[in-house]
């Protein structure tokens, strides 16, 4: 859990000293360096141990929200916590102030808690969440500023996105209509024995 929860506390920590982007660049860079750790972490545990799932709150699979780490996941987690420290350094050398008084650290954080929980999910729904909470602060970020050229560019992004997410949506309502499910590892299960092609190809094309 980790590496969703270390970005996602570390950015109400920064809003807690929302003027005070000095503090915002080394949480920023030190919560780099901590998910670039934690992400070895995950992946040698993985990688020794084989597949490492949990699973929160007292619900059993698969209606609890679960969290897995396989071989492939970890490995992108991997890989988005050394973008992640590779960013920072280069947000400290051309970052303005413009941008850092709007929150650019903190919403950098969301995004990489939605980019690791996007990973480590094991249920398509929480994809879906996941998913959102990725739009919403790349959105934002991409309007820091308020610049005219910004702003177009953030409303057609988020106008496709908010258009895919439906169409996401609606496969998802469907894959439940079939599965009666939405946990990754029941629909790896359950889907082979649906004997309905049509819906199938649907849901695939929505996905």
């Amino acid at each position: 859990m980790l590496p969703i929860i270390l970005p996602f506390f570390l950015a109400i920590v920064m809003m807690l000293f929302w003027k005070n982007f000095k503090a915002h660049r080394i949480i920023n860079l030190l919560s780099s360096i901590a998910s670039l750790i934690t992400a070895i972490l995950l992946f040698d545990k993985t990688h020794s141990s084989g597949i490492q799932s949990l699973t929160i709150g007292s619900w059993t699979v698969p209606f609890g929200i679960t969290l897995v780490s396989d071989l492939l996941s970890s490995i992108m987690v991997l890989i988005t916590a050394i973008i992640s420290l590779a960013t920072a350094f280069y947000s400290l050398a051309t970052m303005d102030n413009e941008r850092e008084k709007f929150g650019y650290y903190p919403l950098l954080q969301v995004l990489l808690m939605g980019i690791n929980g996007a990973f480590l999910t094991g249920d398509i729904f929480n994809l879906y969440v996941w998913f959102e909470v990725m739009l919403i602060s790349s959105f934002v970020l991409l309007a820091l500023g308020g610049k005219r050229e910004q702003l177009e560019g953030a409303i057609k992004y988020v106008t496709l996105n908010l258009l895919s997410s439906a169409l996401f949506l609606a496969g998802v309502g469907i894959l439940y209509g079939l599965a009666c499910t939405l946990n990754m590892a029941d629909l790896a299960r359950k889907l082979p024995l649906v004997n309905q092609p049509s819906l199938t190809t649907i849901v695939s094309i929505l996905f």
